[in-house]
């Protein structure tokens, strides 16, 4: 990550945490305890209102109602447990699975029995403490329910304590128990199985979402979702890093705000009029940027994905390419150019030496001598141009290069000091270029700067850092009258000069050996005070 302030995600959404299969398990408890107390609440209100069913505490009305004050104590009581976690959660299932069975078996006495269905209670009791346990437990409350129900059959039997007692109902009722726990157990380890693979497939997601989200962020290309409204939905590091920023605020959620350039270009693609592709530079960014865009369908809505790449390599490509050709062109003609063009030339300087010559003709000898040589350092420039190798780039301070290539062009223009500055406005800045190819490349800019400026001194050299995008560079300031209109659009053009003098190779070589050293080069300001020409350097590799 670069120096965000906020995340590259304008609409970041916090992802959803599913519970844990004992969270689950503590959230089950809670919400059977809170059955509980309902339950015994009703037992107690219901009674003590007496709108209760009429066999309520029938037999022992003392007992019934101790039991449900005491049942209800016991729910209340154990919810604060719970909330607390202070004891394990089999140690509670256990006490209140137990808990559950004696209260209602006795409540279902001191309510004439089996035959006031109040056991029937016991199965849902069974199957709460069945999901929450494991293995044999769940069994265990079936059998100390079941026995639970006998004993009390047994009980009033012997004492005669009804009318009449029903062995069959209470055996029904048992086999009922370790039915329904055997049914609860097997749900349970099915609903955790499936849980378990619900976490395990869980925790799977979350990884590719986090893979996703790193490819994302670092990879070199640019991406920008766009909803169908215009409003952007993500937006990566390398996509703010080229748009010539470092975070966005909530006035660029759009792209209106963001990118403008691109709204047009992406209107006229939707109908159908445009390339995929678009090239285009950004207001704040210092490379040229190709916008390619595809529609990405998400059920019945349907976004729009731009992927932003740094036009300097592919214009590196293509430039190379051009090298290669040019370079056969001019390899097959320069021969057959130079040995006539060697022979004028000679004869053009042969003619001045002879003592015979009219002065009108000197005059026109010399001009053939002259333009022999112009053609001949057109030539030159050209094979340069197309025998220019791969760059050496190496890593270099760039304030104390700039101030021995100052050195070097006040020496070879017979200038003092006071005729160039430098201004460095950050020290220890490195670039990364061909140390010969940005020696000719920032000759070549400041020659045709001197060439113009007027003022004193004649160029200033600003040497600083980008604060958006953490790119080095240097600014190369004349005090010149600036630039018509029509020079400033020709102005890296080959062979455009308005000197008579120059073959008009100056700049455009300049631009193409920044383009092949990873840089640009262009035009920052042109005002009648004078140009600025800014060199944008890449930065140096981790590795160097």
């Amino acid at each position: 990550m670069q120096h965000f302030s906020s995340p590259p995600y304008l609409h970041p959404t916090e992802p959803h945490q599913p519970l844990s299969v004992e969270q689950q398990e503590w959230k089950t408890l809670w919400f059977f305890n809170l059955y509980r107390i309902v339950l015994s609440a009703v037992f107690l209100i219901t009674y003590m209102t007496d709108v209760a069913p009429n066999f309520f505490g029938i037999y022992d009305p003392k007992l019934y109602i101790g039991i449900a004050i005491i049942y209800l104590s016991f729910a209340l009581f154990i919810s604060l447990i719970i909330y607390h976690r202070s004891w394990p959660l089999n140690v509670q299932v256990l006490s209140q699975g137990m808990t559950d069975i004696l209260a209602i078996t006795l409540l279902m006495h001191a309510s004439g029995g089996v035959e006031s269905g109040l056991g029937m209670l016991l199965i849902v009791a069974i199957a709460g403490s069945s999901l929450l346990t494991e293995g044999r437990t769940a069994f265990f409350f079936a059998a100390v329910a079941s026995l639970a129900v006998l004993m009390e059959s047994i009980l009033a039997d012997m004492n005669s304590l009804f009318f009449s007692t029903n062995y069959t109902q209470a055996g029904l009722l048992g086999a009922t128990f370790f039915t329904t726990a055997f049914l609860a157990h097997t749900l349970a380890q099915r609903i955790r199985a499936n849980e378990a693979l619900a976490q395990q497939r869980g925790v799977h997601v979350e990884y590719l979402s986090q893979l996703n989200e790193q490819i994302v962020q670092h990879i070199r290309s640019g991406i920008l979702v766009v909803d169908a409204f215009h409003q952007i939905q993500l937006c990566n590091e390398s996509a703010l890093r080229l748009i010539g920023k470092t975070q966005t605020t909530e006035r660029e959620s759009s792209l209106q705000a963001l990118l403008p350039e691109l709204l047009s270009p992406m209107n006229e693609w939707k109908r159908g009029r445009h390339s995929p592709s678009h090239l285009f530079r950004p207001e704040h960014g210092e490379v040229d940027v190709m916008a390619s865009f595809s529609r990405l369908h998400r059920g019945y809505s349907m976004s729009l994905l731009i992927l932003l790449e740094d036009a300097t390599l592919t214009t590196q490509r293509a430039q190379r390419l051009k090298l290669e050709s040019l370079g056969r062109l001019t390899a097959s003609i320069a021969h057959e150019i130079r040995n006539p063009l060697a022979a004028i030339s000679q004869a053009g300087q042969l003619l001045q030496e002879s003592p015979e010559l009219q002065p009108n003709d000197a005059h026109l000898a010399t001009i053939v001598v002259d333009h022999c040589q112009r053609v001949n350092s057109i030539v030159e420039n050209v094979l340069q141009l197309s025998r220019q190798r791969e760059p050496n780039l190496q890593v270099l301070e760039l304030h104390p290069w700039v101030e021995t290539f100052v050195e070097e062009l006040l020496l070879q223009r017979g200038l003092d000091a006071t005729h160039i500055l430098i201004e460095p406005q950050q020290q220890n800045i490195k670039i990364c270029f061909d140390p010969t190819q940005l020696h000719q490349c920032v000759w070549n800019v400041c020659e045709n700067a001197l060439r113009y400026s007027t003022g004193q001194p004649a160029l200033r050299l600003i040497i600083g850092m980008h604060a958006e995008s953490l790119r080095p560079f240097l600014d190369i300031q004349d005090y010149g009258l600036g630039m018509s209109e029509e020079v400033f659009k020709q102005v890296f053009e080959p062979f455009f000069t308005t000197d008579p003098q120059g073959t008009g190779l100056g700049l455009y070589l300049a631009r193409e050996m920044c383009a092949n050293n990873r840089a640009t080069l262009h035009l920052l300001r042109n005002s009648p005070e004078g140009c600025c020409f800014r060199l944008h350097f890449s930065v140096p590799d981790k590795d160097h």
